[in-house]
């Protein structure tokens, strides 16, 4: 999970609430809108630079799912959470962190869920992070062994963030279920055969590989951007500060 930048709020949305600002509307009347609900997706993909919200998986037309940070069930006529923007976050599809190969899979794993499935109607209390509310800091870091992704201790304490709530929000979208640290730790062995160049200075390779793997910050993320960041340590730091990374 990482910190997310949210755009203004689609014309596409202010133009449907005003059309029915007499009625209460809910997620399952918008979705009827095509045009409205489109416009959503795509915009909540572009903040998020094509990446899940809570596992960093990549997204795509074919696998997105609108997240409603505070469920639809607790809507109410003067707090519509089911149309607020500030509320709405792009995941990937339920049960979630299915690679792209296994979405046809007739077997997937709906046993297991992760990240939007997992938290399913639960009524974030204040120790559930949203990544709207982040940091740009680092608050993660990784096992090497098994893909494991644990808090991150001294930047946690850095960044003021209580280290039981990181792990809190880790428990409760489940991001160490196992297919997504299997996935985790082929992107780190990946990572570390990149890093195996003894004709380059450690230093300097970490940088050039962030930069071939974040670029400029103009298009989309790689998937697990906070894996990348982590094994790639200062060097990355320093490439994100030269593209000024904002989230």
């Amino acid at each position: 999970m990482k910190n997310v930048l949210k755009s203004p709020e689609p014309e596409e949305i202010k133009n449907y609430k005003n059309r029915f600002s007499s009625q209460f509307k809910r997620w399952n009347d918008l979705k009827k809108n095509k045009e409205t609900l489109n416009a959503i997706r795509d915009e909540l993909a572009s903040d998020q630079k094509g990446l899940c919200a809570y596992c960093e998986m990549s997204i795509h037309a074919k696998n997105r799912s609108v997240e409603h940070f505070i469920p639809r069930n607790q809507s109410t006529k003067e707090n519509n959470h089911d149309l607020d923007w500030q509320n709405m976050l792009a995941i990937c599809l339920p049960p979630g962190g299915v690679k792209d190969d296994d979405l046809q899979n007739s077997n997937l794993p709906h046993n297991s869920p992760c990240c939007g499935k997992k938290k399913d109607g639960d009524i974030p209390d204040s120790r559930l992070l949203n990544p709207l509310n982040l940091p740009t800091l680092r608050l993660f870091k990784f096992s090497s062994k098994d893909g494991e992704i644990r808090p991150d201790k001294i930047t946690c304490l850095k960044a003021g963030i209580p280290i039981e709530n990181v792990q809190f929000t880790i428990d409760t979208l489940e991001l160490n279920v196992q297919r997504l640290k299997d996935q985790r730790i082929a992107v780190i062995d990946e990572m570390n055969k990149e890093l195996d160049d003894e004709t380059i200075d450690i230093n300097d390779l970490e940088e050039k590989i962030a930069a071939e793997y974040f670029g400029y910050g103009t298009d989309n993320w790689p998937r697990f951007f906070t894996t990348i960041r982590w094994i790639l340590g200062e060097g990355a730091e320093r490439h994100l500060h030269n593209i000024s990374y904002s989230g």
